[in-house]
């Protein structure tokens, strides 16, 4: 027997919160009834997201706009069509269960809830025009919306009653259900032909109790006030409906009303999946799941009657919560008044999504353009392969077979997926935080932390800036003593917030900066304050969380521990930041919202537009005809967004002998300096032509090119989604699995290793150098002499030996301090590179790059040459051995040196080609030397 099947012989539907037109149309809808679905609820954010999100609905309104129609009166043609279409295909099941189920739910506006005629008229004018017998109209539980309740029903109108929190609020929902049938009675109804649900929202009550219990230190009773309050409600249910009064309406066929448990997806990642799902099991129930939380609950969830259990433990839970001062009532009463306003917003913004979707329209405009030159076929035969294999659909199933015959660090690392939402329901919370240390007179936050705790930080910093009475972020993810030294005269620690950002919570980098500016913050403002200066972020039960309860952190972000460093920035670990320098994060995550319903299994890559799958269909298809640079133009003021995407496409990609080659930052050059191995994104903001002419000579030389136009920065939040998702269908493609880094650890462990040793013998050892040219040690996996033999016999004479050599790419790996200064002398022998040999040259600095590109760099091809500059240190700083001690075994200059030739090693040992100059003067007059030197043997 299919599981929810099982799960309707235990009583309980599983109707799905969610519609689109590919839903219904495309076949998915189907075969989730086959599946045994029984019902499906709607809301106007899921519309809103479907229009702006989508081309489901652009033929439509394009018949509409000639029509001379209202926002309203186009919405209105949108959804009923749309409610028509999806009661047709349940209306079998409608049915099948003696109409029990089968129902569609459709809400009357949201401006009229608190006028009881006006929702009256509203909602009988709707159920006329739909004119299905299995749709139900959805009215919210407010004091206004309980007249109407009876009316409806007492008309013969199925009802769904929403934005129930209270058990009394349910109380008077069922009254007026009941006061609904005795008057359909009286008007000579046939009460079997009514139905109605009392959806008692869920997760809600938790998220609100939850942050009253995190104010006064209970955090054992969190995530359980939910269900507690839901038991009590059943309890009062099978009473009411045990009474004389109905089983006199139940003799003359009246339905109980079921409580439907709605708003079930879970909201905290750090609580089961299919909580809300597996703790209300119970006879004559509907539970309405958003799609995750549907295939959470299809791969995991449990077939056990819970709803009636613990019934005592759940009064003395609800006891205790009270006891503590948490108004639970007050709370509830709350929640409608917020639920109906976020309602109200959502019909907003779903008006707003029609007219912006009418404006592009009318426009012509296209935000995702492809042109393949010579690989359309190719493309092609790979797409009907993705359909036909359902990806996407398996993508969002967390079918981990997508990518491995084993699940681990996949089935644990699909989290992302709902990043978006998750950050959105713990934003008000972050807000909250923010308004605090604004209030408190800092000025700067230095955010300390590697890869993907870093690099999407950093995109928000540079490219949204700080708004005005927030503070400047800045991101610290060098161990240069010198880095770290400019945050010392730079940032005064009595007015810095301290935001300390690891995953996995013991990256060593992220640690030595946290011991460093902790005992600094702590001998300028004391032991008692110490602790206020700092932050954290980071998975539960990471070391970070032990030692920032330990050291009294401010405050503890923890995120979803499924998922990857590079897959989190949407997570709390770039929007916490992004939020810090007042970034509009609900905008933001409205964005990538949007975006989340453009990459869904109902768009369909063949026949809808889903860009993400394309994006990443076309990347790894492309990687497979030997097209694997993606190289990357982008309007300057987006341009740190290519540092994001350079780790996430290195580090998921770059492994089992492949990978996808990310190069940002190049320099955009004539065609004639690209071989035939590039693929070009160009990403720009509307209205910026900027480099709208060279990118067309690139398109014209026959190079497959993809163009993204973005409205505002704000897009952002659906391009880092975009990227997250493409890069996961081109693991597919490619057959790599895009969530592990194999070869990362083989770097740590090899400075490691050189930590030990000079932790034992008090200086790190070297190589002998090959040579040494003008005080610059030079080292080489080669056996050349000289400079002119190195270059030939590592990189060659021209772009043909290059390729002769099997070379691909260089890497520049610049363990120097990251300025203005050094970046355009490393952009000046960058290109140089690439004009002589034609090639994908990228820059990095150390270590930064090892937790960004690092990976791609050992697990892939080997055909990269990589040129190491390393800097001397001359003013070094000590790395405290703990927190709070002056005792100190290493510096930031040792670190930094051995994670250089630890690299190096790692490097030699995959059998890479690697070049290091080792520089003991001045950095930048040292690369000028190199960059002439080589300039000069090239020419």
């Amino acid at each position: 027997m299919l599981k929810l099947n099982q799960l309707a012989s235990l009583g309980q539907s599983i109707w799905y919160d969610y519609i689109r037109r590919q839903f219904i149309t495309g076949g998915e809808l189907q075969s989730l009834i086959d599946k045994g679905l029984r019902g499906v609820t709607s809301n106007p954010s899921i519309f809103e997201k479907a229009i702006a999100g989508s081309s489901d609905y652009d033929e439509d309104i394009k018949n509409l706009i000639s029509q001379n129609l209202s926002v309203e009166e186009i919405y209105e043609k949108l959804v009923i069509k749309d409610i028509q279409l999806a009661a047709s295909l349940m209306l079998p099941v409608y049915y099948k269960t003696d109409s029990l189920d089968g129902y569609v739910s459709l809400e009357v506006s949201p401006k009229l809830a608190h006028d009881t005629q006006a929702t009256i008229d509203e909602a009988k004018r709707l159920y006329k025009l739909i004119d299905r017998k299995n749709v139900m109209i959805k009215v919210p539980a407010t004091q206004e919306g309980l007249p109407t309740i009876t009316e409806l029903i007492g008309s013969g109108i199925n009802v769904n009653v929403t934005l129930i929190f209270s058990i009394e609020n349910y109380k008077q929902v069922a009254e007026a259900y009941i006061q609904g049938l005795e008057l359909l009675s009286a008007r000579g109804g046939k009460l079997s032909a009514v139905s109605s649900v009392a959806s008692f929202f869920i997760s809600r009550i938790d998220s609100a109790v939850d942050k009253e219990l995190d104010k006064i230190g209970q955090e054992e009773l969190k995530g359980k006030t939910a269900i507690a309050n839901a038991k009590l409600a059943y309890k009062v249910f099978e009473k009411i409906y045990h009474t004389e009064r109905w089983k006199s309406l139940l003799k003359r066929g009246a339905k109980v009303q079921r409580l439907l448990w709605a708003s079930t997806g879970v909201k905290n990642p750090l609580f089961p999946d299919t909580l809300y799902v597996d703790g209300l099991i119970g006879k004559q129930t509907v539970n309405t799941v958003p799609p995750i939380t549907f295939n959470d609950f299809l791969n995991h969830g449990s077939l056990i009657v819970t709803i009636d259990e613990n019934i005592e433990e759940a009064v003395e839970l609800l006891n205790k919560i009270r006891e503590l001062g948490i108004d639970v009532n007050a709370i509830t009463e709350k929640l409608q008044l917020e639920g109906l306003e976020l309602f109200s917003i959502s019909f907003r913004n779903l008006k707003e999504a029609i007219r912006s979707k009418i404006e592009k329209i009318k426009e012509q405009s296209q935000s995702f353009r492809v042109i393949l030159n010579g690989y359309q076929s190719a493309i092609d035969n790979s797409m009907m392969e993705l359909k036909m294999q359902r990806v996407i659909e398996r993508i969002w199933e967390k079918d981990y077979t997508l990518w491995a015959d084993r699940p681990t660090e996949i089935s644990n690392r699909l989290g992302w997926l709902k990043s978006p939402d998750v950050s959105l329901l713990m934003s008000d919370d972050i807000l909250d935080f923010v308004e605090a240390v604004n209030k408190d007179g800092y000025k700067n936050a230095l955010l300390i932390g590697m890869g993907g705790s870093s690099l999407a930080p950093e995109v928000f910093a540079k490219t949204f800036g700080t708004k005005a009475g927030y503070l400047n972020l800045e991101i610290l993810d060098s161990t240069h003593p010198e880095a770290v030294l400019e945050y010392v005269e730079r940032f005064d620690p009595k007015e810095t917030l301290y935001i300390v950002s690891t995953k996995s919570g013991g990256t060593v980098e992220t640690f030595s900066f946290m011991k460093f500016f902790y005992n600094l913050t702590l001998k300028r403002v004391g032991k008692e304050k110490v602790g206020e200066h700092f932050i954290a972020i980071t998975d539960p039960g990471s070391g970070l969380e032990s030692t920032a309860k330990q050291l009294n952190f401010r405050k503890i972000f923890l995120n979803d521990p499924n998922i990857g460093g590079r897959y989190s920035a949407l997570s709390l670990f770039g929007i916490v930041p992004a939020a810090i320098i007042g970034v509009d994060i609900k905008k933001l995550l409205n964005n990538a919202a949007i975006m989340v319903c453009n990459s869904e299994g109902a768009n369909c890559p063949v026949h809808g537009d889903n860009t993400p799958a394309k994006l990443g269909l076309i990347m790894g298809e492309l990687a497979n005809q030997e097209r694997d640079k993606i190289t990357f133009i982008t309007s300057q003021k987006l341009s740190f967004f290519g540092n994001w995407v350079e780790q996430l496409i290195a580090e998921s990609t770059g492994k089992s002998g492949k990978g996808i080659l990310p190069v940002v930052g190049q320099e955009i050059l004539s065609p004639e300096n690209y071989s035939n191995d590039r693929f070009f994104v160009n990403i720009k903001l509307k209205n910026d032509d900027s480099n709208d002419a060279a990118f067309e000579k690139l398109v014209n030389a026959g190079h497959p090119v993809v163009s993204i136009l973005l409205d505002d920065v704000y897009d952002l939040g659906g391009e880092f989604f975009r990227w997250e998702m493409a890069t996961a269908v081109a693991g597919w493609r490619t057959m790599i699995q895009p969530f592990d880094q194999p070869n990362v650890e083989s770097a740590k462990i090899l400075a490691r290793e050189k930590l030990a040793e000079y932790s034992k013998e008090g200086k790190l050892s070297q190589p002998n150098p090959n040579f040494v040219f003008d005080c610059i040690k030079i080292y080489s996996t080669d056996y050349s002499k000289d400079f002119k033999s190195l270059i030939q016999n590592q990189l060659g004479v021209d772009a043909d030996d290059f390729r002769k050599k099997g070379n691909q790419y260089i890497a520049i790996q610049a363990y120097i301090k990251p300025t203005t200064d050094n970046d355009k002398m490393l952009h000046s022998l960058r290109t140089l590179l690439q004009e002589k040999y034609k090639s994908a040259v990228t820059v990095g600095y150390g270590p930064r790059f090892l937790h960004s590109t690092g990976q791609l760099h050992k697990g892939d091809a080997g055909k990269g040459v990589f040129i190491q500059i390393i800097s001397s240190v001359k003013k070094d700083l000590q790395i405290p051995d703990e927190a709070g001690s002056d005792d100190s075994k290493m510096s930031f200059g040792t670190l930094i040196k051995a994670q250089a030739f630890g690299d190096r090693k790692a490097l030699k040992n995959a059998g890479r080609k690697v070049i290091t100059f080792l520089l003991e003067s001045d950095d930048l007059k040292s690369i000028n030397k190199l960059t002439e030197k080589i300039e000069e043997i090239i020419d």
